[in-house]
């Protein structure tokens, strides 16, 4: 009896584990890549402020990388606007 109890439990923890690590799948070339990246920036800053600064754009990057998505903000702050233009008061898309 103890035994088909375990099984079942384990059996249920396996189910519910199997959505998760497949949705994970095909970020984790992006995720680890940008976990290195941060890990050398963070090597090289100079001051505590500069680490702050980095650690938190990390961050932002992990985040962006784990759900898929392409962080505009980074884009911008390292000059890659692509089809954008400052027309004199705000940056437009064209």
């Amino acid at each position: 009896m103890r035994l088909l109890i375990l099984a079942t439990a384990l059996g249920a923890v396996a189910l519910s584990a199997a959505p998760a690590s497949a949705q994970w799948r095909g970020n984790n070339r992006e995720v680890r890549q940008e976990q290195r990246e941060c890990q050398r920036e963070l090597r090289r800053a100079d001051s505590r402020r500069e680490y702050r600064r980095e650690l938190r754009e990390c961050r932002r990057e992990i985040a962006a990388a784990r759900h898929g998505r392409h962080n505009r903000w980074d884009d911008d702050r390292r000059g890659n606007r692509g089809n954008r233009y400052w027309d004199g008061h705000r940056w437009r898309n064209r």
